[in-house]
């Protein structure tokens, strides 16, 4: 059986070396996508284009490695989101060799005559449109997307439009390593990108400039100040509250979706968003001075992935995506059937987390839970906070406040 020998490509066929022109030489098959192949058309050899899934060609290669020898041919580096990630899952270690090269970030990067040790790099490619949260990147010095026909260039300048992200320059590199068709075009006026078409393949660099300031976001952590929230006549989930409640609600993945009913002024809903930048958050409300409230925070904090529903729950929820995790932060009298319909919708294995400081809550959230399976824990939470006196400090309590949480079988 003959390893299979993944070789980068680089930016193009120049980057190939010796080694790697040996090599695709020496081997019986070659395999790659159209272009990769379109490269190395003067070897004879048996031409596997790399088209659909994965596992058909991950399938081809077990079989054919016993009697062939076989070349993959990737763009870039190929375990810069490339094949070779692929091929070894499904593969196994020990039967490839991965022949690295220059990835198109370090391109891109070396074009622009820029350092990129400091740099985000997000791939955009085969992603669902509209899937990326913008307001993730807005306190980002240095960006880099990998973008696909759909994510293109015009894609990301329209979503720092819609998120006030001004601050950045963008720059579109097209078809780097080609000779005859490489292009950069610099933009500092995002709405420009729109107005233009752009070669495949590119990639999209953010810079902000050193004497550039970006207001547009504050610095966000779990537990921000009450104070960092529009909110009406204190009715907010206090910033030492919310910690807790957010750990309760053990938001692990970043792609959750998050229901926040009886949103309030969205202090919660909004830091789960922030902690979820490829999930969304619904924040349900009824009350028209909360909903502005909310309006304004979801504004302030950038927060695109914040979707605010105004109704009472459980109106208008039918087309909504089914949640992962659920806070309730206020039900008031219908408590009820909010519970009920809030323990329907839940996914499998979903967390459910109720706030509440009145005991009537406390009973009617704990009885529900446990007819529903949820196995549901209690912590009663009461917090003091220091308040200056004329010669010293003294604590002021806030009122207790009852966490409920459980889980879905």
């Amino acid at each position: 059986m003959y390893p299979i020998d993944i070789i980068g490509i680089g930016q193009g066929k120049d980057d190939l070396t010796r080694t790697h022109l040996d090599l695709i030489q020496n081997c019986d098959v070659l395999v790659g996508g159209v272009r990769h192949l379109a490269m190395v058309d003067g070897f004879d050899k048996i031409k596997i284009p790399v088209k659909g899934s994965i596992q058909f060609i991950v399938d081809t290669l077990k079989e054919l490695r016993h009697h062939k020898k076989i070349v993959v041919l990737a763009s870039g580096d190929p375990l810069f989101y490339g094949i070779g990630s692929s091929l070894i899952r499904g593969l196994d270690k020990d039967s490839v060799q991965v022949h690295s090269n220059i990835s198109s970030v370090a391109a891109a990067f070396a074009a622009i005559k820029e350092p990129w040790h400091d740099a985000r790099i997000i791939s955009l490619h085969g992603k669902k449109k509209n899937s990326f949260c913008f307001s993730d990147i807005a306190n980002d010095p240095k960006v880099a997307f990998l973008t696909d026909p759909k994510n293109t260039p015009r894609y990301i300048a329209q979503g720092l439009i819609d998120q006030g992200l001004d601050h950045f320059r963008l720059c579109v590199l097209e078809c780097l390593g080609n000779r005859n068709r490489e292009k950069i075009t610099w933009f500092q006026d995002l709405a420009r990108v729109g107005d233009q078409a752009f070669c495949d393949p590119n990639i999209v660099v953010l810079l902000v400039s050193p004497t550039q300031k970006n207001n547009t976001c504050p610095a966000t952590h779990v537990g921000m100040d009450d104070s960092q929230f529009t909110h009406s006549n204190g009715l907010i989930t206090k910033s030492e509250i919310r910690s807790i409640s957010l750990s309760k609600l053990k938001l692990t993945r970043k792609d959750h979706i998050v229901w926040d009913i009886g949103a309030g002024s969205g202090s919660v809903g909004i830091e789960a968003a922030l902690q979820i930048p490829q999930g969304r958050v619904f924040a349900i409300e009824k009350h028209p001075a909360r909903i502005l409230d909310i309006q304004h925070n979801i504004q302030r904090f950038g927060c695109s992935n914040v979707t605010l529903i105004k109704a009472v729950f459980p109106g208008k929820i039918e087309s909504l995506a089914r949640p992962d995790r659920i806070f309730v932060g206020g039900g008031g009298k219908n408590l009820e059937q909010v519970m009920e319909k809030a323990c329907d919708r839940l996914v499998s294995s979903g967390i459910i987390v109720v706030n509440t400081v009145l005991l009537q809550t406390l009973d009617v959230a704990s009885r529900l839970l446990k007819a529903y399976k949820f196995n549901p824990s209690v912590v009663q939470i009461q917090v003091s906070r220091s308040k200056g006196m004329p010669f010293g400090d003294r604590l002021e309590a806030l009122n207790p406040v009852w966490i409920i949480s459980g889980s879905k079988p």
